[in-house]
């Protein structure tokens, strides 16, 4: 009785230790609740939200922040689904209100989204893949949080199905992903 006892002990402590602790990609803290505030478009955060990086980083989505998905670009909407749909609902949410924030590099942004993206369960190439399209194709911004804006030389459905081909066929890196040149 003893020995199953104190078996039963240390499973039960395993079982906490491995839901508290931050996962390779890192976690989420709360539940993302919203009330829409513009039909199909804006919503409001009812509650705190946030993710924790693998590094321990942790980028807050506060009670009241508005999101809205500008953040995802269009263009991987037909792809992947809307930024309120899907295992990276949650990357969505954290994503939108740092890149309205500014107040980390915008590469840094991106990142913590392919990040996020991970800890939600989104699948590797998946992820690669939005994180390629946000990368290229999301905000930008310069230090202090001025927009930054490039002119392309080709529409951004050609550039991006590149993109695509690129990630889908050589399950590029991250930084492979970022040094990404279209073919003009």
């Amino acid at each position: 009785m003893r020995l199953r006892r104190a078996a039963t002990s240390v499973a039960a402590f395993l079982v906490a230790a491995a839901c508290n602790r931050s996962g390779q990609f890192g976690h989420f803290v709360g539940t993302v609740k919203t009330e829409w505030i513009e039909p199909d478009r804006k919503m409001r955060l009812l509650d705190d939200f946030a993710y924790v990086d693998p590094a321990g980083g942790e980028w807050k989505a506060p009670k009241g922040a508005i999101v809205d998905g500008a953040s995802i670009p269009q263009v991987l909407w037909s792809v992947v689904g809307s930024p309120y749909t899907g295992e990276y609902r949650n990357a969505s949410v954290v994503h939108d209100v740092a890149c309205i924030k500014r107040d980390r590099p915008w590469q840094d942004v991106h990142r913590m989204f392919y990040e996020a993206c991970r800890a939600g369960g989104v699948g590797e190439q998946k992820a690669k893949l939005m994180y390629a399209a946000v990368y290229h194709f999301g905000p930008k911004w310069a230090p202090g949080g001025a927009s930054m804006y490039f002119m392309r030389t080709m529409p951004v459905e050609a550039e991006f199905a590149q993109l695509k081909t690129f990630v889908e066929k050589e399950n590029p890196s991250l930084e492979q992903i970022e040094k990404f040149e279209a073919h003009r």
